[in-house]
């Protein structure tokens, strides 16, 4: 009987942390289909709002290893609820924004500390409250609510917006964690381990300031006007955290607790897991980025029909978050990682070919669906490999790395995958415009010219165009489309064939750490 109720306390502990990872991942999505209406009610402009959404991904890429390290100082369990009453202080804000300056205060500050303090103690309140086959799974619900969140941002925000308004997605992020907060009982407790006067400060600085200056470099790519700073920031980003190396290595020969035990990088399957993790982070952002961007621009689907275009990525991914713990009892876990690699790769090649003007909505749903089953398998899989290859007292600093990874993969995928279609789009132009006017324009005219005719592009009338589809004007802008989105998928198939040769590197799990 008492182990029936320590069963049930013990998911009920899963349940609610998951919940976090669910509300933090969808934060992450949501409200990029919002632009235009949040724009009108705060009376601002667009670069503002993106400018938002992007201080949140800094804020919580930046204090990401900074929020592992406090789980040793306040405990796994204060520091997550810490987290959780910042974050719903945030949604608080952020959903009674009157202006653009509350919106930047409640989410992407507050909700962004809130995240980077509660996402590290999530990953270790479950490896600390499960062990085998048990942390498998609880690893791939955890996951799964994360994956199944971000990818069904779109739908929601849509739905919200459409039907509602974009501040009911906080007020109802606010319920959840009202719900946190009231379960939090059944949550685990576990001591801290440092005193305060022990967190290195300059350590963090550092990290923080590294990290900083690398998403901001990745992200100044979504701008080309500013493309002349992004070595910049990413350079400066890469000393920083170079010093921050040092400095962590100095603290370890002084016997010292450094913010982050760098030692954890010397274990192949921790290091190899975290880059692959990253890479899907990059390949699931850099996908759920460009389909609405040609499902609303293209297609004029509103922003509710785009998530359900999403669906079957969302579908795939859950199913095979769940079920890949039971299929790593028949299959080696890091096998099953590189196959997850293979079939998104195949869901990305389907999906290269299948953007025209004339695409409809169901040639979309085999790649989408997928692209989540790849990622479904591989995804949990790496989290359990990643912290069952740290020790009982390196979780906090397994956890804080492998989420700092995450955080860094969505805002690379974003920014790359964005570029990449940008150029994409040039090169599609340039090429339809010498097959359709071989004898009128040389090869330097069209390059003169490639920016007036992309900016022409964008007032087009798509559902005029498709009225005469053997017009010159067709051809072009169809041509133009077809190119663009093959070369993003393209990239995104070349991230998952890359995730797939650096799988290939792990080395079986230990006995008794992974199942």
């Amino acid at each position: 009987m008492e182990t029936s109720r320590e069963s049930k306390i013990g998911w009920t502990s899963l349940l609610i942390v998951s919940l976090s990872s669910f509300i933090i991942a969808l934060d992450s999505t949501f409200m990029n289909v919002a632009i235009t209406n949040l724009v009108v009610d705060l009376n601002t402009t667009v670069h503002v709002i993106q400018t938002i959404i992007s201080v949140y991904a800094l804020t919580m890429a930046a204090l990401m290893l900074i929020g592992g390290k406090m789980q040793d100082v306040l405990g796994k369990k204060r520091a997550f609820l810490i987290g959780a009453c910042i974050y719903g202080t945030g949604t608080v804000i952020a959903a009674l924004s009157v202006n653009s300056t509350m919106l930047l205060i409640g989410w992407s500050i507050l909700e962004g500390v809130g995240a980077a303090l509660m996402t590290p103690a999530t990953a270790s309140i479950i490896t600390g409250t499960y062990t085998g086959k048990d942390r498998a799974f609880a690893l791939g619900i955890w996951t799964a609510m994360a994956g199944v969140a971000a990818a069904i941002g779109p739908l929601f925000g849509g739905f919200l917006t459409t039907f509602f308004s974009w501040r009911w997605g906080f007020a109802l992020e606010l319920v959840v964690i009202a719900v946190i907060l009231i379960f939090s009982p059944k949550i685990n407790n576990f001591p801290a381990t440092m005193k305060r006067s022990e967190i290195d400060v300059v350590g963090g600085i550092l990290s923080a300031s590294g990290l900083l200056l690398i998403v901001l470099g990745i992200l100044s790519l979504n701008q080309p006007s500013n493309w002349k700073m992004t070595p910049f920031l990413i350079g400066g980003g890469i000393l920083f955290m170079v010093l921050f190396y040092i400095k962590e290595k100095n603290m370890i020969k002084e016997d010292k607790k450094p913010l982050t035990d760098i030692r954890l990088f010397k274990e192949r399957n921790f290091t190899i897991g975290t880059l692959t993790r990253l890479i899907m982070q990059m390949a699931l952002a850099g996908a759920v980025f460009v389909m609405p961007i040609f499902l609303q621009g293209v297609l004029g689907a509103d922003a509710f029909t785009t998530g359900l275009v999403l669906l079957p990525l969302t579908v795939g991914l859950l199913i095979f978050s769940v079920t890949s713990s039971r299929l790593s009892s028949h299959v080696e876990p890091r096998r099953l990682i590189s196959v997850g690699f293979l079939v998104a790769m195949a869901g990305t090649l389907i999906m290269r070919y299948q953007f025209s003007l004339n695409t409809q909505i169901v040639d979309l749903l085999p790649g989408t669906f997928l692209i989540g089953v790849g990622l479904g398998l591989s995804i949990p899989l790496t989290a359990n490999l990643i912290l069952s290859s740290a020790g009982e007292d390196e979780q906090a600093d397994a956890s804080g790395v492998m989420s700092t990874g995450a955080n860094l993969g969505s805002s690379m995928g974003t920014a790359i995958i964005g570029v990449v279609l940008i150029i994409g789009i040039f090169t599609g132009l340039s090429t339809a415009v010498e097959q359709n006017f071989p004898n009128e324009y040389s090869k330097q005219d069209i390059k003169d010219n490639l920016v007036t005719w992309a900016g022409k592009m964008k007032t087009v009338n798509i559902p005029d165009l498709k009225k005469d589809e053997t017009s010159t004007a067709y051809k072009i802008v169809n041509s133009t489309i077809s190119k663009a989105m093959q070369t993003a998928f393209d990239a995104t198939t070349l991230l998952m064939f890359l995730g797939f040769l650096i799988s290939l590197f792990l080395r079986p799990a230990p006995s008794g750490r992974v199942s």
